[in-house]
């Protein structure tokens, strides 16, 4: 008889009991391995229904921790920029107390006011190459290159390769107070004595004084100062004209005293700066007046005697005001338009054109980068507003914080302008003139250096980027809150606690080994034991 193996007596439980002893030995693989590594399986596959469940979470951490790691490098930048820019504004602030401070005691304070500007605006020039990690933080969207060019080159300038000079701050503000204050120093005014000849060729009389914009066509409303009507007298021994500028001719005002003043009358000149601002001249009639008096003028035995009393007085005056008002008007013009340059925007400052004939300054042309220093290297966009928006960090799928900056922002443009105002225009304690050019440079600074804390300014970059890093601590706390919930779900499925393990290899040890005892006794059974 033929015997189907398979399906002989007895063959099934045989097969049953193996298939048995082999999935407690898979089980007890299973265990030891779980034991080992502490964790449930070794491929995805293995953790059956928790498997979509923890390959989404592993994925959730896998972002949030790239997020971590950009929220830190980005509050290290943030933090860093935020203390930079807090020391600038405390220049800017600490320069308008000096400033403010030293008007009680001009001679000696305009040195202590020079040397603390100048320090300060060295210092505030390498607080904006501030970096972290190799990248720049004032440069905008560009944080590999330099920002802000070397305080040295910037202030003093450097030269070529061929040696050739590529002028700086310095000699900017330079050019600009010699071309607004003329070489007669009197504002590019020409005055005209009594009895003189007038730039247009007409002869005065002795009771007669003229003045007239600088001859030059084109230079009245860009270079010094610009008569904006006759002169103006209390009392009535003066008759006064304006002639407005035309297209050949400059403006002129003539002066003629048709009678003796009496003593406080005053005549006023209103002038006009470069920037539309207005500056005032006014001389009182006094008995007797000081051979160098910028105030009063004497009256004399005649009308022509008064006449020439006032028309000295009026040269020391116009002296004196384009000696401080208008210098530190200049100064502060010329400190704006090299901080506005950017050479990522292609922008260099303007350069004055001079007349080669003449000598006169005809107006300005964008200079070559060649020839002037360009202080801003970084990225310049169209404005203020989108400076934040130049580096943004990306704190979860949905958001992101901007914390970028530029060095070239109007407020830091400003307080640098300022100081440099201070640095460069200040006069020496020599100049007779000391008292009225420090008041005129503390008021063209001070306006200036406003921004450092008077909306906009940059107290409120401070902020904003204050803010930032507020931000981004938030961020950071709750993603580490949310990693730390994913997390422990991922662990409760993937991970084997070990006494759980430990148990359940135990009991699978004690049935496995009662298996194969039975199992080797059952294999010893025959009928004649059986039967004894």
């Amino acid at each position: 008889m033929t015997t189907i193996t398979p399906f002989a007596a007895g063959s099934y439980i045989a097969n049953r009991n193996a298939t048995q002893l082999l999935s407690l030995k898979g089980e007890l693989n299973d265990l030891s391995t779980q034991l080992a590594t502490g964790q449930t399986a070794q491929t995805y596959g293995k953790l059956g229904t928790g498997r979509s469940t923890a390959l989404g979470a592993q994925a959730t951490i896998s972002a949030l921790t790239g997020y971590a790691a950009g929220i830190s490098a980005a509050k290290t930048r943030t933090d860093l920029a935020v203390a930079s820019l807090t020391q600038v504004a405390a220049m800017g602030t600490n320069a308008k107390t000096v400033l403010n401070n030293g008007l009680q005691s001009t001679p000696i304070n305009t040195i202590a006011s020079t040397n603390a500007a100048m320090a300060n605006l060295s210092s505030a020039l390498d607080s904006l190459n501030q970096s972290a990690a190799g990248s720049y933080m004032f440069g905008g969207k560009n944080v590999s290159t330099q920002p802000v060019a070397g305080a040295d080159m910037i202030l003093s300038g450097t030269t070529d390769s061929t040696g050739q000079p590529i002028a700086g701050l310095k000699t900017l503000i330079t050019e600009q107070i010699q071309a607004d204050l003329g070489t007669k120093g009197l504002g590019r005014l020409t005055q005209t004595a009594p009895g003189g000849t007038t730039p247009n060729n007409e002869t005065l009389g002795l009771n007669q004084i003229a003045l007239a914009d600088d001859t030059y066509a084109g230079a009245t409303t860009q270079f010094g100062y610009a008569l904006t009507g006759a002169a103006t007298a209390t009392g009535s021994f003066l008759m006064s004209g304006y002639t407005p500028p035309t297209a050949s001719t400059p403006s002129s005002t003539k002066l003629s005293l048709t009678a003796q003043p009496k003593v406080g009358d005053s005549v006023t000149l209103s002038l006009k700066l470069p920037d539309g601002t207005m500056a005032s001249v006014t001389l009182t009639a006094a008995t007797t007046a000081d051979s160098t008096s910028t105030t009063s003028f004497a009256v004399g035995s005649d009308i022509p005697t008064t006449t020439t009393n006032l028309s000295q007085a009026l040269t020391r005056a116009l002296g004196s005001s384009a000696g401080s008002t208008l210098m530190a008007n200049a100064a502060g013009r010329a400190a704006q338009n090299f901080f506005a340059a950017s050479a990522s925007a292609g922008t260099t400052p303007n350069r004055i054109v001079t007349d080669t004939t003449s000598g006169r300054p005809t107006g300005y042309v964008t200079g070559a980068a060649s020839k002037t220093v360009v202080w801003y290297q970084g990225e310049s966009g169209a404005g203020d507003s989108d400076a934040r928006a130049t580096q943004t960090v990306q704190v979860s799928a949905t958001s992101s914080i901007a914390v970028g900056s530029r060095a070239n922002e109007t407020p830091i443009q400003n307080v640098l302008a300022g100081l440099a105002t201070v640095a460069f225009g200040m006069p020496a304690t020599s100049n007779v003139n000391v008292g009225a050019t420090y008041q005129a440079i503390a008021s063209k600074a001070n306006s200036l250096l406003a921004s450092a804390d008077t909306s906009p300014s940059v107290q409120d970059i401070v902020t904003n980027l204050s803010l930032a890093s507020a931000g981004l601590t938030n961020a950071a706390t709750t993603n580490t809150a949310t990693q730390n919930t994913i997390q422990n779900t991922l662990d409760g499925i993937e991970q084997a606690p070990t006494e759980v393990v430990a148990t359940k290899l135990l009991d699978l040890q004690s049935r496995l080994q009662a298996s194969y005892q039975i199992t080797a006794s059952l294999s010893k059974l025959s009928l004649v034991n059986y039967l004894s």
